[in-house]
């Protein structure tokens, strides 16, 4: 009789049909590790349809909705790095994002590899299956409150989830998205001179207005963006990242926005007097520098727009360029605008006077043209640069940045330019008509050689044979010494000198050079060099237009002989105008 532990017996050995255990089956592919660890970088499609609408349109509750807007605020997932309340980690993101009609603040959840896509004015597309209420619950315990924010919205972004988000990346300028949610809340474009309320200047808040108004509004220009610190928190007890960002408007031009840990990468894409930003509640610190700087910061309950779109934010933009062109100490010279030989060298050269070329610029704003102008030099101070260490200049991150040297590295970033002659070094220069000022013309490296040490590529001839004549009638008087006999031959038409040095052993070695040609001495090394005594134009013009950069290596005697030379003298110069550069250009220079 069977028993009924034989309904359980136990194979002894494992059956043919059963495949052993591998437990690389069981793992995750790389490709569902990468999905998990970045979900913003994976392909999501919606599913079902979702109702495009504005902020303004939202309603609280379930629905399928997507818009677009951009970050004014955000503040990273601490990942349990908090002190005291926030000691507990905090694996989400608060984002605060605007359009044209409203404000609503999202919760994304973190992967902790997204930190990078936060950035300040970053277009944003959102999707949600939810919108909850922001109520008074919330402001409570978060213990600050939102301007403009009455609704929230979690996103979790994974293949199956409802919601999700999308960063977008607006390096080309050319895109359709770069003017989107970019008009500032209730501002009404369909009323003339209409501003945005609260709307006040920097002096004007700095002195009484953070205190009047609970939502004040500052418009500044990005002046300069510094280096990226690490200071060293006490609250905290640990390193923390710091930029500094000079900004000014028309009112002040003394202040400094410090941006801090997670919004440091947003001052990266900020252009100097160019970037424009709308901040809402800013933080004012009332301490000043030593140096007069105000500290400006961005709280919880603050926004920044970037680039806004409105008629004061495009006229604090014009009024910085105007004031670059004012005060800039360097301004590039442009290329591709002028054809630079048909200019000199063409039939169609005309003269001009300084008075002729402000009344036609004035008729025709648009017109591009070239011409000449004969002008008087009556100053130069290349000396004096030269003892200031301000011979050659750049500017880089805004800042002015001087050298003797043709190369300097910017002390704010660290990288290394190829400087230019600073303009000032030619004072103003006048013909009958009127004057230019020092530094307002933009000269071109060739303009700057030609007017420095002349526009001949070569010497003269009658000098180059006087000096060489010179230099073989000493040989010759050396020659007596060891026996030997030198005749000078003198040069014929072309610049042609032989020389024969006779030996008491008869044997005639004969050497012919012609003195036009590059490399004169070569066979002479141990005589002095025949130009010591040349003046430096024709220097410059032996060593084939070595430019500007000569002017480095002289010494104070010969930069105080290239500045007598200089100073009252009457050039031709060939200037090209646009009116995209606003100044007068010198193409080249003829004496």
């Amino acid at each position: 009789m069977s028993s009924i532990q034989s309904f359980y017996h136990k194979d002894s050995a494992p059956s043919r049909s059963c495949k052993p255990h591998n437990p690389e089956n069981e793992a995750f592919t790389q490709a569902e590790i990468e999905a998990a660890r970045r979900p913003l970088t994976q392909s999501w499609r919606p599913k079902g349809v979702y109702e495009e609408v504005t902020i303004a349109e939202l309603q609280p509750g379930p629905a399928k909705v997507r818009f677009k807007a951009r970050i004014v605020n955000f503040s990273a997932a601490t990942h349990g790095r908090g002190r005291g309340r926030s000691a507990l980690p905090e694996n989400f993101h608060t984002l605060i994002v605007k359009d044209d009609t409203g404000v609503v603040l999202l919760k994304l959840l973190s992967s902790g590899s997204d930190q990078d896509f936060l950035k300040l004015g970053t277009l944003v597309t959102v999707w949600s299956g939810f919108v909850a209420d922001y109520s008074a619950a919330h402001i409570a315990y978060s213990n600050f409150r939102i301007p403009f924010v009455s609704l929230m919205i979690s996103i979790h972004p994974s293949a199956g989830s409802t919601s999700c988000i999308r960063f977008h990346n607006e390096t080309n300028p050319s895109q359709d998205t770069t003017e989107l949610c970019r008009v500032p809340l209730n501002y009404d474009n369909f009323i003339n001179l209409s501003q945005v309320p609260g709307l006040m200047s920097l002096k004007a808040y700095i002195s009484s207005g953070y205190d009047d108004n609970q939502d004040a509004h500052i418009l500044v220009c990005v002046f300069s963006a510094g280096p990226c610190l690490t200071v060293w928190s006490k609250d905290k007890q640990k390193d923390l990242e710091l930029i500094e960002v000079r900004v000014f408007d028309e009112t002040c031009n003394n202040c400094v926005l410090k941006l801090w840990e997670d919004k440091v990468s947003s001052a990266a894409s900020w252009v100097a007097n160019q970037t424009i930003l709308l901040i809402t509640n800013p933080i004012l610190k009332h301490s000043i520098r030593s140096n007069g700087l105000v500290e400006l910061g961005i709280g919880s309950s603050s926004m920044v727009e970037v680039d806004p779109d409105f008629p004061d934010a495009d006229w604090l933009r014009h009024m910085a360029a105007a004031r670059t062109r004012k005060e800039s100490v360097h301004i590039p010279f442009p290329v591709d605008i002028w054809d630079v030989d048909a200019a000199i060298h063409g039939p169609g050269r005309t003269l001009y006077t300084l008075a002729d070329i402000d009344e036609y610029v004035r008729e025709v704003p648009e017109v591009v043209f070239t011409g000449k102008l004969n002008l008087l030099i009556t100053g130069v101070s290349i000396v004096e640069q030269c003892r200031k260490r301000q011979l050659c200049c750049f500017e880089c991150c805004n800042i002015p940045l001087y050298s003797h040297n043709a190369n300097a590295t910017c002390k704010n970033c660290l990288k290394t330019h190829e400087l230019s002659l600073n303009p000032k070094i030619i004072g103003p220069l006048t013909d009958e008509a009127g004057s230019v000022a020092a530094g307002k013309l933009i000269w071109s490296d060739r303009a700057w050689t030609e007017l420095l040490f002349g526009n001949n590529n070569t010497a003269p001839a009658e000098a180059v044979h006087t000096q060489a004549t010179h230099v073989f009638s000493e040989l010759a008087d050396d020659s007596h010494a060891d026996g030997g006999v030198v005749a000078v031959k003198n040069g014929d038409d072309n610049g042609d000198v032989s020389i024969k040095k006779e030996k008491s052993d008869s044997v005639e070695i004969e050497y012919e050079k012609h003195f036009l040609g590059d490399d004169i001495f070569d066979d002479l090394d141990d005589l002095d060099d025949p130009f010591d005594d040349l003046q430096p134009q024709e220097v410059v013009a032996k060593q084939s237009y070595e430019s500007w950069k000569v002017l480095t290596r002289l010494d104070n005697d010969s930069l105080r002989d290239v500045e007598e030379r200089l100073l009252y003298s009457r050039v031709t110069l060939t200037f090209g105008w646009s009116p995209r550069v606003g100044r007068l250009c010198v193409l080249g220079v003829e004496w």
